[in-house]
């Protein structure tokens, strides 16, 4: 038995307690937070400057009304759809060989509907010299920052050559969002993800990063200070801290419905800073086509957060690919991107297989796993009653 479930049981019924009760405190808070939102609403610039110099990331209002729902253009014009999404596999010391790969999923709809779509993969297996930064092992972190890059590089690659209206969207933040970094590494991947982005700026794409189930309190922190400020009260953390952006919304939007477009405003200590550097918007969506809303944060650069016509295909688009799922919207199109970008167990241990063997042909030394992981390898001993 993994766990010791009879004494877990306590902690068990003690954890549901204690949500139930963050459940009821959650429903004031939200209410409190809606009547904060209807009541700031009214003097849009008034939520601005409460937003300007914020020490944590924090949504801005921009052009329309914070406390309205915009509904969805009845038809979308034509256009392609180029979607990626990718995975890796992670090296782990205990193991042989000890490798790291990168694979990224790519999709790409045209506009006429006359092609079949046909997945493309890209495989990027990470050479000796490139799996140690000095002489420690590359870790996940720095494999989910060359995945941002690759994923961008590929979606801005594959845009290429297609005529019309083209939508490029990539699953999670757009935004290249791995703080706090400063160092030259994540400096100059950081030049080269916006050097993809500007190009897709410069073809005229409309580009977007699609967060499914959002966790983010942007809204509500800038809420928050408005509350702070009103009530001349410093402790900003005391209103409404259970609640998140979702539940916000959840409340707020009607089927297909959006909210208003907030801009994603870098704290003041932002650890990149260039002229180069575009600033990103977002916002809400309710992706549902039934009386359960599901809500999902849309992430936008500048050059389509100004776009009216932009912004009304997007949303549309996205509608018109969630449909596609049913009672469970996501968009299609990245469903099959990661479908494509998942690497499976079975597979890696395949790949570790050919990459031996093609050592044993160069007559290298096979190194063994680490005893610790034979020994986690094993199957469970079977014991037999008598």
């Amino acid at each position: 038995m993994p766990l010791n479930y009879i004494k877990l049981q306590d902690q068990i019924n003690n954890f549901s307690k204690n949500g139930l009760l963050q459940h009821k405190q959650m429903e004031t808070q939200l209410s409190q937070a809606l009547k904060a939102l209807e009541h700031f609403s009214l003097d849009v610039q008034r939520m601005q400057k409460n937003g300007e110099g914020a020490a944590v990331r924090i949504a801005i209002p921009t052009q329309e009304d914070p406390n309205k729902s915009y509904a969805p253009s009845m038809k979308t014009s034509a256009h392609n759809l180029v979607c990626a999404d990718g995975s890796q596999i992670v090296p782990d010391p205990q193991d042989v060989p000890v490798f790291a790969l990168i694979n990224i999923g790519i999709v790409r709809i045209p506009a006429n509907n006359t092609e079949s779509i046909q997945p493309l993969i890209i495989s990027e297996l990470y050479q000796n010299g490139q799996l140690y930064m000095g002489n420690r092992l590359i870790n996940e972190d720095m494999l989910n920052l060359d995945r941002d890059v690759f994923e961008m590089r590929y979606l801005c690659e594959n845009c290429q050559g297609l005529n019309g209206t083209t939508i490029a969207l990539r699953d999670g933040l757009l935004e290249l969002y791995h703080e706090p970094r400063t160092d030259k590494v994540f400096q100059e991947k950081f030049l080269t993800y916006h050097a993809y982005l500007q190009s897709l700026r410069s073809a005229d794409i409309i580009t977007a990063g699609y967060v499914d189930k959002p966790r983010s309190q942007m809204l509500l922190d800038l809420l928050r200070r408005c509350v702070s400020e009103e009530e001349q009260n410093p402790s900003v953390d005391l209103f409404f801290p259970n609640t998140i952006d979702r539940q916000l919304f959840e409340q707020k939007l009607g089927k297909g419905e959006r909210s208003a477009i907030f801009e994603n405003r870098l704290p003041q200590n932002g650890v990149c800073k260039s002229s180069d550097t575009i600033r990103f918007f977002f916002f809400y969506m309710n992706a549902s086509q039934s009386e359960k809303p599901w809500i999902v944060r849309v992430e936008i650069p500048e050059w389509v957060a100004v776009d009216a016509a932009k912004i009304d295909l997007l949303h549309a688009a996205l509608l018109e690919q969630c449909a596609i799922m049913g009672t469970k919207p996501y968009p299609y199109c990245l469903h099959r991107a990661h479908e494509t970008a998942l690497v499976r167990q079975e597979e890696k241990i395949e790949l570790g297989k050919q990459i031996q063997a093609a050592q044993l042909q160069d007559g290298i030394p096979l190194d063994e796993k680490s005893y610790k992981q034979c020994a986690k390898d094993h199957l469970p001993r079977k014991t037999v009653e008598r």
